[in-house]
């Protein structure tokens, strides 16, 4: 049993090698979409662990995105995200399970960015009180990438979201600034926003490395604030992501 394992982690790690020689491309750990879409027949999966405090309250979240390349344009995505905040009292358990899809709609041509549509479905069930669900909700987003140059990006967000528990519409906005050190190490700062009608608009930044150890294998940190106050508001998040053949 421990030589098979041995093999098996292995052939994983090792996998950039024997199945894809692109440097795996993550929509962790930053707040943007990113525009690119897994390549046809591949699974990826990302998972990232973060650490919260907005004013008394402490959080967790683990959030794990399974992607899949139907074609060269198009994407299926299932994301799941266990919570656990505590106040004055504690919540904890499994948000509704969300089923996205992800479509490249133009590549980029001069000042017209890569565009890329991104669709998000909450599932309307839940398995834990603590995180009802009252409506049908969703977030449409449309990514935009535009390359300055070889090793430096711009991205951008703009979306609409209904919350599944308020029934509320709000709108999101994202522009990051992403630059590769190496091929296979790249780092951004980011600003992020979240605006809705008669609530006061929310404005985050934050900053993150991603560090491919293998060419389907890699790691991400990101630490910012969802209010510009980092004395009050803050976290950090790590995660991993692994890209497989289907």
């Amino acid at each position: 049993m421990t030589k098979h394992f041995y093999i098996s982690l292995f052939i994983v790690l090792n996998s950039g090698v024997l199945f894809a020689q692109k440097v795996i491309n993550t929509d962790n750990p930053d707040q943007s979409d990113g525009t690119h879409i897994v390549e046809k027949k591949y699974f990826q999966v990302e998972t990232s662990f973060q650490f919260s405090k907005n004013d008394a309250t402490h959080g967790f979240d683990n959030i794990t995105l399974i992607r899949y390349g139907i074609t060269r344009r198009f994407e299926v995505r299932l994301s799941n995200q266990y919570t656990y905040a505590n106040d004055s009292g504690t919540i904890s358990g499994t948000r509704p399970l969300t089923l996205s899809f992800k479509n490249q709609l133009t590549t980029q041509h001069g000042l017209l960015p890569k565009l890329t549509l991104v669709s998000y479905f909450r599932l309307p069930f839940t398995i834990s009180p603590g995180f009802p669900v009252h409506y049908f909700g969703y977030t449409f987003t449309l990514a935009a990438r535009h390359d300055l140059a070889n090793n430096l990006k711009i991205y951008s967000n703009f979306g609409v979201s209904r919350d599944e528990e308020s029934g509320m519409l709000g709108y999101l906005g994202t522009l990051e600034l992403n630059y590769n050190f190496t091929a296979k190490f790249s780092g951004y700062v980011e600003y992020f926003g979240n605006y809705a009608v008669h609530v006061y608009p929310l404005h985050g930044l934050d900053i993150g490395f991603i560090y491919a150890l293998k060419n389907n294998f890699a790691i991400e940190l990101a630490l910012g604030s969802p209010t510009l106050k980092l004395g009050l508001n803050r976290f950090i998040s790590t995660g991993v992501s692994l890209r497989l053949p289907g």
